[in-house]
């Protein structure tokens, strides 16, 4: 009865690996971008849109720059 045990979870243990790495290469290779979605999205956007997201990413921006400042003031 264990060894039946232990070559299912064997087994499992392997196909779940295998699984995860497939997922991960293709993610990789790009097999999950919608690049239609991205272009449709820039073409429907309103403006307001637009500019939220470009704020957003100069949000961001000044956040790692302060982040970065803060590391080299400590130092």
């Amino acid at each position: 009865m264990n060894s039946v045990l232990i070559l299912e979870l064997t087994v499992g243990i392997i196909v779940s690996f295998t699984l995860l790495g497939i997922f991960i290469w293709a993610a990789k290779g790009g097999q999950f971008d919608d690049s239609k979605k991205m272009m449709d999205g820039l073409l429907f956007d309103s403006e307001e849109d637009l500019q939220a997201a470009y704020e957003k990413e100069q949000k961001v921006k000044a956040m790692k720059e302060k982040k970065e400042q803060n590391k080299k003031e400590e130092v």
